[in-house]
């Protein structure tokens, strides 16, 4: 969410991060298969384009979408603590 006062914007602060859900979805992070981790990690923290990532890994872009799927799905289930 924005707060905006005439055009300038200012990020709403950020909330307290549960350390227990932190931990869970570092765990799921790790235990994810080395390949949709490096998939997940080279899109969400490098912001790099699926093309960009299939062209590097050797891999087709439905298979990077695929483990991005699969990365989202174990962080989402970490996150609501299920197994």
């Amino acid at each position: 969410m924005w707060w905006g006062i005439g055009t300038a914007r200012i990020a709403e602060p950020p909330r307290p991060v549960d350390p227990a859900k932190l931990a869970r979805m570092e765990a799921a992070l790790v235990a994810m298969p080395e390949l949709t981790r490096e998939v997940f990690m080279m899109h969400r923290f490098d912001d790099l384009p699926y093309r960009r990532i299939a062209r590097r890994l050797g891999i087709t872009v439905d298979k990077v979408q695929e483990h991005m799927a699969c990365a989202i799905k174990r962080l989402g289930q970490a996150a609501r603590d299920e197994e």
